[in-house]
């Protein structure tokens, strides 16, 4: 009996694998409304019943992959110390993103997968107000505009930096979003 479980469970391995692997091929080669069930399928060597025995949709399969790059960005940040300090957390999660493949970028990036984005950053940006909350005597809406201000910032920060072909560096990169962050417009008057 063992055995045949330790079979169904490489099986259930290799399927996953084969649809992450198709799906991220498909994901860096079209955009998010053109990727169907059907192509993934046939991409990945796989019935479409089998695809249904692992995801009730293409949307299951995005938030599957977007969670296990949250829970990576997640387990960074939980290696910075409380209180948080912002400059540490723009450059942990640049850094991450920065490392990552075309799949992730245009994740990231791209438009069409905005959506699925947004919900990744709003999930990190829980996260964070979970270990530590420097807003936690505000009123929720307020606190609400506050990381939605940060995060899409932030966000937008990254994709715009990558529409320009990464033309500063990294840190530069990480210099001007920290300051933006902690000092606002006038953080970044008579900067060089």
């Amino acid at each position: 009996m063992e055995q045949k479980e330790r079979k169904t469970d490489l099986r259930v391995i290799k399927t996953r694998e084969a649809i992450h692997s198709a799906f991220r091929e498909m994901v860096c080669e079209m955009d998010a409304d053109q990727i169907t069930i059907k192509e993934l399928t046939d991409r990945a060597r796989i019935h479409r019943k089998t695809f249904y025995l692992h995801y009730t949709s293409i949307e299951a399969l995005y938030a599957d992959l977007l969670t296990q790059v949250g829970n990576e960005i997640k387990e960074l940040l939980s290696t910075l110390p409380v209180p948080i300090n912002p400059a540490e957390t723009v450059r942990t999660v640049y850094e991450y993103l920065a490392s990552k493949d075309k799949f992730i970028e245009k994740l990231i990036c791209n438009n069409t997968y905005r959506e699925f984005c947004n919900n990744l950053f709003t999930s990190v940006m829980k996260y964070n107000k979970d270990r530590y909350n420097p807003f936690s005597d505000l009123p929720e809406d307020e606190f609400n505009i506050i990381t939605t201000y940060l995060s899409t910032t932030l966000l937008d920060i990254y994709r715009q930096w990558v529409a320009d072909k990464k033309k500063m560096s990294l840190n530069r990169l990480i210099e001007i979003a920290s300051t933006l962050t902690a000092n606002g417009f006038y953080g970044m008057i008579n900067q060089p």
